[in-house]
């Protein structure tokens, strides 16, 4: 775990592998904005992908789990791109029955859109059909929240690494904070959201979302397990089930999980 100590990994002679940080920042939305909200299926499903407005209400998403501290890119070392990020987001137990998911309560009080709101929504649904703290015993999880990569620096297995290294920095903070980003940091047009508080604790597991055929090739490889596989055509948006948008009847999203300790 040598780039934790503050020196990237350097993976396939090309790519370098790092905490999010300011500077990283701009380029993380780009695909986030570019490839997630373009191909991702659910963001087709959701008509994310024709809504351009949408889209930014996700980005603010990414924006407020960046800073959790515990998102990473993959940057070209070449032309210093950001090609592919892993905006994770540290999600812990509510402490009363009343209390709403993070994600439930982005999706209606910030958003907007139908678009966005259902996307956000499927996520809390999904994750609200398998408690993971509950399976697992444990108040806090760091989350695999939005994974991307730029289409022509696909198939090289960035997503893996990132992925990897995720779980890497989810067992690292429990000495501490890796990377801390401020409002400050993410530039005027974030200036709204809230800093952090410290949780008080810290992950105990990995969990995802897998909603694609990639991000499911991933999970197998390093050994997520998982605990549910709901249909997409369960969602429906605009009265069309998500898997008429995707082109596939059969697509389904699996929720996953990897210990921690």
């Amino acid at each position: 775990m040598e780039w934790l100590d503050k020196k990237p990994v350097i993976f396939a002679d090309k790519y370098r592998i790092e905490c999010l940080s300011p500077a990283t920042f701009p380029g993380a939305l780009r695909v986030i904005k570019e490839s997630f909200c373009q191909d991702e299926y659910v963001s087709i499903g959701s008509e994310v992908n024709k809504n351009p407005i949408a889209a930014e209400e996700l980005l603010e998403l990414c924006a407020d789990a960046a800073l959790d501290g515990v998102s990473l890119v993959a940057v070209d070392v070449n032309t210093n791109e950001v090609v592919s990020v892993a905006f994770n987001k540290i999600q812990v137990q509510s402490t009363s029955g009343s209390e709403k998911p993070f994600f439930e309560v982005f999706a209606e009080e910030r958003c907007t859109q139908e678009s966005s709101r259902s996307l956000i929504q499927f996520m809390a649904t999904v994750d609200g059909r398998c408690n993971l703290f509950d399976k697992y015993g444990v108040d806090c999880s760091l989350e695999i929240m939005f994974l991307a990569t730029l289409r022509e620096h696909r198939h090289k297995k960035i997503g893996t690494i990132l992925c990897k290294y995720s779980v890497e920095l989810a067992i690292k903070i429990k000495d501490g904070p890796v990377s801390i980003l401020t409002v400050e940091d993410l530039g005027p047009k974030y200036s709204m959201l809230k800093c952090r508080e410290p949780s008080g604790t810290y992950p105990k597991i990995c969990q995802a979302i897998w909603t694609s055929i990639g991000s499911q090739k991933i999970g197998k490889v390093l050994n997520f397990k998982v605990h549910l596989t709901v249909p997409l055509k369960e969602f429906i948006f605009e009265g069309k089930p998500y898997t008429d948008r995707i082109g596939d009847d059969n697509a389904f999203c699996e929720v996953v999980a990897f210990p921690l300790y």
